[in-house]
């Protein structure tokens, strides 16, 4: 029996990292990119409007007040996306450009322009549209100034956000909506990524039942493998239910041929000591390599973890919590790695214990755990019962408290919680 942390760094050590593909933008979500992100330019890729209003050298706003307003003619207007000729545009990032005489705009003048419009070269700020008031004097169009503006008033400089050349987004890093917002921005069509693990799933048993099944004495629905079936999808791979193999080794063999076609073998049940706990002995006999079994973890003592070519497999206890729990501290570390990533990202909370925990056994406990909000703080409250065999503390508890061995935390004690997908719903 090895521990967690060395279990954990065997299964980074053994886990293949898979090869890359590239994949169309809008594939890219949830997917962990496999290059850096580089900004190809600036962006924004010119001097712009940040506000509605009237592009202007600051220096001809001095002295402009709600009741002394400084009056400009007005000229021409800049939409967004116009492209207009004659503007003499801004050198790029020039917060405050030299005056150009017979530039246009000119001297003591405005330019009506939309926020995200280019700003001209002789303007230095934009004055918002609300801070004025247009009319026409003698058939000329002229705009009251109200506010006084300083050089840069909203206005976005050229590579403020980005620049060229710049690592933006790295390599290992999970495509989310804000990154996927962030490649078009920066207007790449394709993306590469890692590519997903493909992984078979199996039960093992001769009490398991396929769901929708009638029901027998002595039988149980297979409710391990759509849980880890769940597992799989949101740790980034394609699940495949194989089906159910039962306790003899004809059943067992067919079903690990299929399974080692897979990036990923899970197995539930049948990898503990019994008479009937035949599956070790038959991965074995198939040419797995053994890398580890039992791990000083409760619950799911009894987990397998080996390797036949490029196929990793794992054979998780029967127990749904067990099985569960074991995916979360031991599997999903097979799949950050193969995705290119050092290691999962557990979300995680700091709560009260509201009830003292002892683990006076000499291997970690992971403790399921209730979150509740209260006095402005977060509240953990162990479920009333730890059996491996009671699913409903799964679907009833926020997340997990990790002790490790013979560790006590008491009453009012602050603890680490491992939230669950979806936990925290109070």
């Amino acid at each position: 029996m090895i521990s967690l942390q060395k279990a954990r760094d065997i299964i980074r050590k053994e886990t293949p990292v898979l090869p890359s593909e590239r994949v169309e933008l809008f594939r890219s979500l949830d997917r962990v990119l496999a290059e850096d992100i580089k900004a190809a330019f600036d962006m924004p890729p010119f001097d712009r409007a940040a506000m509605d209003g009237y592009a202007v050298n600051a220096v001809d706003t001095r002295g402009a007040g709600a009741r002394s307003p400084v009056v400009l003619k007005m000229c021409g207007e800049i939409p967004a996306g116009a492209v207009v000729a004659k503007i003499a545009w801004r050198k790029a990032g020039q917060a405050s450009p030299p005056r150009r005489e017979g530039k246009w705009p000119e001297k003591g003048s405005a330019t009506s322009i939309m926020t995200g419009a280019v700003l001209p070269v002789n303007c230095d700020s934009v004055v918002k549209i609300e801070e004025t008031e247009e009319f026409t004097e003698n058939q000329e169009k002229k705009v009251r100034i109200f506010k006084e503006v300083e050089p840069g008033r909203d206005i976005s400089l050229r590579g403020e956000d980005l620049k060229k050349g710049e690592t933006i987004l790295k390599k290992g890093r999970i495509v989310t909506p804000a990154a996927l917002a962030m490649l078009a921005y920066l207007g790449r069509k394709e993306v590469k990524v890692f590519r997903k693990p493909e992984v078979a799933i199996v039960a093992t048993g001769d009490e398991i039942k396929k769901v929708g099944e009638r029901l027998l004495v002595g039988q149980i629905y297979n409710s391990n493998s759509y849980g880890i079936y769940g597992q799989v999808l949101t740790s980034g791979g394609n699940p495949y239910l194989l089906g159910i193999a039962r306790d003899n080794p004809a059943s067992l063999s067919r079903f690990i041929k299929k399974g080692l076609e897979y990036d990923m073998l899970i197995m539930s049940g049948g990898v503990s000591a019994g008479k009937y706990d035949l599956v070790v002995g038959i991965l074995e006999k198939m040419g797995v390599k053994m890398l580890f079994w039992k791990v000083a973890v409760k619950p799911g003592k009894p987990v397998f973890f080996g390797q036949k070519g490029k196929t990793v497999v794992f054979g998780l206890p029967g127990y749904p919590v067990s099985s569960y729990l074991c995916f979360e501290i031991l599997t999903t570390f097979a799949f950050a790695k193969m995705l290119g990533r050092n290691k999962p990202e557990k979300f995680k909370i700091e709560a009260v214990l509201e009830k003292e925990l002892k683990n006076p056994e000499d291997r970690d406990s992971f403790i399921r755990v209730k979150i509740v909000w209260r006095n402005n703080r977060y509240f953990a409250i162990p479920y009333p019962t730890q059996k491996s065999g009671v699913l409903r503390s799964l679907t009833e508890s926020d997340g997990i408290a990790h002790l490790k061995r013979r560790e006590t935390k008491k009453e009012n004690e602050k603890i680490m919680v491992e939230v669950f997908e979806g936990g925290v719903r109070s």
